[in-house]
């Protein structure tokens, strides 16, 4: 050891020590500066404390610069273990790498300018072997000495400034900086490369992006605890100053804390992302990356709290932003996030989390895009979604004081709280309606009528919370001097510019009203749409008109009344001078309406827009009311209803706007009067009917599909139909006529004569054409059809399969009859038409299931056992299942978690409870593989030849109208296993253990039991 002291000694005096290098002032006889090719910095001996400290008037770095232990020198006499190394100078410029070399240890660095307006700059500088480097323009609560016993607590200086332009310090942990201004521009980052070898990876020129160290920015005026990085004390600056990023800050971590605004500037990058992250030990810790990306604004003024964000924060984890206001204008993506806002977050970018996303504000105002897988988000005072804002998710959820999507008026609300509108749901005699003129709105200029103003709200499950909710479309059209014969040309895209859809969950809460004015308001598919409020208002946003008559039709849980606006009739006078699109309100689920509390009431008005409810209608304690031009006796909507509850390829259409409502309820209405369902027996006449016309259609299709071809080039049509219906005493039914002609031919090929056109007359009862259309929809008092109930039977019934045991018969080689115990699989067989809708005493919906139960070779349940004691096969059983527990067709979570081992093989099995649901498979994870495994068995082999500890877990799934279900992962199993050897290797599949470990238990019988 001392040879190769002495040999890094003469290295380190040798020729070079002549050669021009950086500039490193000092008048410390104990810090040496070797200037060369790579210039060499000796360092002070480190003090008791094992900080070495360095003074310097300048230290400017312009080339490689190595620095050295003292306690590696051949002449040093090995003292205090160095930790710290402090470059404290009254200049500070760094333009290429420091390197530090000491055996074994690694030192942090401290870079320390201790002054007012000090600046301390980094331009293409590096660092290799430091795991915290620090840059400061601070002062200590040590003080800087030789002596010093600590870094203490930095305060920064007055006015300091720390300019960063492209820093790398790939196996740095942390890289901090102290002061009350900062620019960055270029790369600043601690990323690596690194290339996959085996299991593990290898640091390479190419390869993955990997990342290990975190940047800390402590910006503004405050103290910061050097060993925890707590910030001790903040003060509130007078002069704005705004803090600035460029370039782009890539790390395992980017936490940003300021007592000043700080701005993101475009084309400015702060990131987490990447391929690997790296550990490292700091200190006496093991240090793991996090990801996250942290900005925090100490201010408590709004001016001085402010975050700017113009360009991209990404993370591949979290994300925690706490300031007095936000604006993003950029892009802001990761896992999670965390955003609180005192005052106003606004957002002209994207904002975006494939996790949980928490929001918080007084006021929040979206203009862009909003997601997150999970999106909480709660306002003091309001939520603005509009001027082309979309929100998006899959549980989204809003609390506030005042909701709006969409917008009031043509131009760029105050983004503050509003007081409510002036909403009016009778017959008014001024003949105008809508909120634009309930509430005086002004009128728009032509530019502001040709502006889109889209606003979207899109969740798999959306829950609203207000005392006031609004969903608003500014969408019309004034007639001017033109003529609308009855009808007028509305823009198709506008009229859809604004909504508020959910796929199965929709519920909305408001204290005071919710209107949904010109706007979509729907639920997609078969599940729940709730509103509880005191007033639901169903309209259009403006409808100017002169000499038409108003009907108004009113029904609460006892009667109807019927009024008129006026007893003028309709003139040839008679016009509309502005008019907005329909509202659209839809449910395709279960739908339910009722006040806030049981001893209050509600009023929901549909006036002159579209309602249409799917499934059962709950009302309570409810007035419903539709308003409408009386004017037509033809109905002829302006947009079908597919049209409007789903998107069409059309850029206009024509609004009929003499018939100006639209109500259907096409299930079970509760809580209004029977008088109401005359409207939707009309309804089902036409449902009826449009049930006939498909049955037609199907049926005539497939007869000239059989036919052939239907022209012959010489003779004509060869194929005719008829269609009539047939009314009896006690049926209807359609009788359909079909003429195939014929051609005479001869034997060699030839025709001659006419065609002769043979009837063949078919009858249909219209009960049995209505059964096979009810087949696509769903059954009275439930969201799904036949065949959907019939699958989710099916799969809830699977639930009680499993393994079992029974006594079968057979005949031994000598010809006598035996009996043996053979292992099997209870499952379910169906007949056609194997269960039917009931209503128990309560009203609810129950489903009475008949079945067969058989017992299978495989848990395929396909080829059953035959020849058993004691079984019938063909017993029928009844099971009655109450429909709410079929609609979630997840399976439940595997039982029975054993680990089975041979010692003296080695092979183990993982062995779980068969869930013999229809189209059954597992999702195993064991740290046995590498990736989670999909199998259709109850268990996975595997050779394991070393002592250890095991663990697995498991899910069961199943598939449901083409889309996957899957239980939660049951909790893990772990056993520690002791390898032996010696044994022969064993076979066998699920609960095997083959050799000298003997065959597992077999799980126990799972609903083996007949009944």
């Amino acid at each position: 050891m001392k040879l190769i002291k002495i040999a890094l000694l003469i290295l380190l005096l040798g020729p070079n020590f002549l050669v021009s290098a950086s500039t490193l002032t000092t008048s410390d006889s104990n810090i040496r500066f070797l200037s060369g090719d790579k210039d060499k910095l000796i360092i002070a001996p480190p003090n008791q404390h094992g900080i070495s400290y360095n003074r310097f008037t300048n230290f400017t770095v312009d080339k490689p610069l190595l620095m050295l232990d003292p306690n590696g020198l051949a002449s040093s006499d090995a003292g205090t273990k160095l930790k710290t190394i402090v470059i404290h100078a009254n200049s500070l410029s760094l333009k290429s790498e420091l390197a530090f070399a000491s055996g074994d240890i690694a030192a942090n660095i401290v870079f320390v300018v201790n002054k007012d307006n000090g600046l301390i700059s980094c331009s293409s500088c590096s660092f290799k072997g430091y795991p915290r480097i620090t840059l400061a323009v601070a002062n200590s609560s040590s003080g800087y000495s030789k002596n010093m016993s600590s870094i203490g607590n930095l305060t920064s200086r007055n006015a300091g400034r720390i300019s960063l332009n492209n820093l790398s310090a790939p196996d740095a942990t942390s890289i901090e900086t102290h002061s009350q201004y900062i620019s960055t521009a270029g790369n600043i980052s601690s990323t690596f490369r690194a290339s996959a070898s085996g299991s593990h990876h290898k640091i390479s020129n190419s390869g993955l992006v990997g990342v290990s160290g975190g940047f800390n920015f402590f910006l503004g005026r405050m103290t910061v605890d050097y060993n925890t990085h707590e910030i001790v004390d903040a003060d509130q600056v007078t002069t704005l100053g705004a803090i600035t990023f460029s370039g782009t800050i890539h790390g395992a971590g980017v936490s940003i804390v300021s007592a000043r605004p700080v701005t993101i500037n475009s084309g400015a990058k702060i990131t987490t992302q990447s391929d690997i992250m790296a550990t490292s030990h700091f200190g006496d810790d093991f240090f793991v990356p996090t990801g996250n990306i942290d900005i925090v604004m100490l201010s408590q003024t709004t001016a001085l709290g402010t975050i700017n964000n113009k360009g991209s924060v990404l993370s591949d984890t979290g994300i925690n932003i706490q300031a007095i206001r936000l604006y993003n204008s950029g892009t802001i993506k990761g896992h999670n996030a965390e955003v609180t806002i005192k005052d106003q977050a606004q957002n002209l970018g994207t904002i975006e989390m494939s996790g949980k996303f928490e929001l918080g504000a007084k006021t929040i105002d979206n203009r862009k895009v909003l997601a997150g897988n999970t999106l909480r988000a709660h306002a003091t005072d309001a939520v603005f979604n509009h001027f082309d804002g979309s929100i998006v998710g899959y549980n989204v959820s809003f609390e506030t004081d005042y909701f709006i999507n969409g917008s009031r008026i043509a131009s760029v609300p105050t983004i503050k709280k509003h007081s409510a509108l002036t909403i009016e749901d009778g017959l008014e005699p001024a003949e105008k309606y809508g909120v634009f003129n309930t509430n005086s709105f002004a009128r728009f200029t032509s530019a502001q009528l040709s502006v889109n103003r889209p606003a979207h709200i899109s969740a798999t499950h959306l829950n609203i919370k207000a005392n006031v909710l609004e969903n608003i479309n500014p969408y019309y059209k004034e007639r001017g001097s033109a003529a609308w014969p009855g009808k007028v040309d509305l823009d198709y895209a506008k009229s859809r510019q604004v909504s508020i859809t959910a796929q199965y969950t929709l519920k909305l809460h408001s204290s005071t009203y919710v209107l949904n004015s010109s706007a979509i308001l729907g639920l997609e598919n078969a599940g729940e749409f709730t509103i509880n409020t005191p007033k639901l208002q169903n309209e259009r946003y403006r409808f100017d008109s002169k000499g038409y008559v108003f009907h108004k039709k009113q029904h609460n849980s006892a009667n109807e009344q019927h009024s008129v606006k006026s007893p003028l009739a309709v003139t040839a006078s008679a016009h509309v001078d502005a008019i907005s699109p329909m509202a659209a309100l839809y449910s395709f689920g279960e739908f339910n309406h009722s006040p806030l509390n049981s001893s209050a009431s509600t009023t929901f008005t549909n006036l002159a827009s579209f309602l249409q409810i799917h499934g059962r209608s709950n009302f309570y304690k409810t007035t419903f009311g539709s308003i409408a031009i009386s004017a037509s006796s033809e109905y002829q909507e302006g947009l079908t209803p597919a049209c409007i509850t789903n998107a069409c390829n059309i850029d206009s259409y024509e609004e009929n706007y003499t018939q100006t409502t639209f109500t259907s309820f096409l299930d079970d209405v509760n809580g209004l009067s029977t008088d109401f369902l005359v409207q939707t027996n009309l309804q089902l006449e036409a449902s009826i009917e449009q049930d006939v016309k498909w049955y037609q259609d199907k049926f005539i299709a497939e007869k000239k599909a059989a036919f052939g071809d239907e022209y012959h080039p010489t003779h004509g049509k060869m194929f005719y139909y008829n269609v009539r219906e047939q009314k009896t005493t006690s049926a209807r039914h359609l009788i359909i006529t079909i003429y195939e002609c014929r051609l005479s031919i001869l034997q060699d090929g030839e025709t001659f004569g006419n065609k002769r056109c043979v009837p063949t007359e078919y009858s249909k009862p219209f009960s049995e054409i209505l059964e096979e259309a009810a087949a696509n929809r769903p059954i009275p008092g439930t969201s799904h059809t036949a065949k959907q109930l019939g699958e989710l039977i099916k799969i809830y019934m699977g639930r009680f399969n499993g393994f079992g045991q029974m006594d079968q018969t057979f005949i031994d080689s000598e010809g006598f009859p035996d009996t043996q115990m053979v292992d099997g699989y209870w499952g379910n067989v169906y007949a056609n038409a194997f269960f039917t809708p009931k209503l128990n005493s309560s009203g609810a919906v129950e489903l009475e299931v008949k079945y067969f139960r058989h017992f299978f070779k495989t848990t395929a349940l396909k080829n059953p056992h035959v020849d058993l004691k004691n079984y019938n096969p063909y017993k029928e059983y009844t099971k009655v299942i109450a429909y709410n527990d079929l609609k979630d067709p997840t399976p439940p979570i595997p039982a029975n978690r054993t680990v089975a081992y041979n010692n003296k093989t080695g092979r183990l099995v993982l062995n779980w409870g068969n869930v013999l649901v229809p189209h059954h498979s597992y999702i195993l994870e064991t740290d046995l593989s590498s990736a989670a495994i999909r199998t259709t068995q109850s268990w996975r082999a595997y050779t394991k030849k070393t002592d250890g500890t095991v663990k697995f877990r498991v899910k069961a799934c199943t598939k449901y109208q083409n889309r996957e279900y899957c239980s939660a992962f049951s909790p893990w199993k772990e056993q520690t296993v002791d390898y032996v050897g010696g044994g022969s290797s064993g076979g066998g599949g699920g609960g095997g253990g083959g050799g000298g470990g003997g065959d597992d238990d077999k799980p126990p019988c799972e609903g083996c039991a007949l009944e």
